[in-house]
């Protein structure tokens, strides 16, 4: 099997043409032929005729990059880059793009590596990674001893999962997410506490299951199942995998409202906005349909 030339290769080829060793020596001893050692340095010499490892490296780069440009299909169609470049956003990411265009989306995060860094601000992550998250248990809390685990869970018409992402000032934004259709609402809490989730939950009248994490503004869950046709189960302590679906729902609302942001100054019409888009972006989990076409109603009326 055929492999490039590395920097270690040309090191071995530079210095033992300087203690004057033959081509074949030198094949040898980096497992190539003659003839491909012969090339290589007639390709990358210097214009003096000595063969220089960084020169003859970067030289060889160069002509591998310079070799793809022609068949590089975002930076050869203008048009195509512009219509990519206009759907993008934190909301919604180059595979969604990807699909519309009928393109890989690889060749999309591969354009915006090569050619346009500047676009990194539109992507979902930004080019962050993932949070790792700990094994550290917290302090227990008395109230949740006694609550339904998700062990228990049993699937029905519709089960939601529900946090709350947490704002400057006690503030929030309180997220449930069915799991199925991935049918998003959102409200925003001036104060992130037990009461302002009850309250705001029981204006959805969801039905179904509920399953939360362990946080304490869930403490009123038996109230939640008193208004609601609802049963509430929690996911085990420090498990965020439980509750993926919620996760990932949560991490899209973060791609437009920052950590430090208070959510007590946050209209209704923007948290409506960013909730719309997400229910209206096609999933590839959905082949390529929308939660509110799978949940069978708009997040308009719901």
């Amino acid at each position: 099997m055929y492999t490039h030339f590395s920097r270690d290769d040309r090191s071995v080829i530079s210095n033992g043409l300087r203690i004057g060793e033959s081509y074949t020596d030198i094949a040898s001893r980096i497992g190539k032929t003659k003839g491909a050692v012969w090339k290589e340095v007639n390709r990358n010499k210097d214009p003096d005729g000595v063969y220089r490892v960084w020169s003859a490296d970067r030289k060889a780069k160069q002509r591998r990059k310079n070799s793809k440009s022609g068949s590089r299909l975002i930076e050869n169609s203008p048009k195509l880059a512009q219509t990519i470049e206009g759907e993008l956003s934190p909301l919604v990411s180059p595979e969604v793009a990807a699909y519309k265009q009928n393109i890989h989306h690889q060749s999309i995060y591969s354009w915006i590596e090569r050619s346009r860094p500047d676009l990194k601000k539109k992507l979902p992550r930004q080019g962050k990674k993932r949070r790792k998250y700990g094994s550290k248990r917290g302090k227990k809390q008395g109230w949740t001893q006694h609550v339904r685990s998700i062990d228990e869970r049993i699937e029905q018409e519709e089960n939601w999962e529900g946090d709350t992402l947490q704002g400057t000032c006690r503030s929030g934004l309180l997220t449930y997410v069915e799991r199925k259709s991935l049918f998003t609402l959102a409200e925003g809490l001036v104060r992130r506490t037990a009461d302002d989730v009850h309250a705001k939950t029981k204006e959805y009248a969801l039905q179904g299951t509920i399953t939360y994490d362990r946080g304490s503004e869930f403490a009123l869950w038996r109230m939640i199942e008193r208004d609601t046709s609802a049963k509430v189960y929690f996911a085990h302590p420090q498990s965020p995998w439980e509750r993926a679906k919620n996760e990932n729902t949560n991490e899209r609302f973060r791609r437009v409202f920052k950590k430090g942001c208070n959510f007590a100054n946050i209209t209704k019409e923007e948290i409506d906005r960013v909730t719309w888009t997400i229910n209206h972006t096609p999933r590839k989990s959905l082949y390529w349909r929308t939660p509110c076409e799978v949940y069978g109603k708009c997040c308009t009326s719901a």
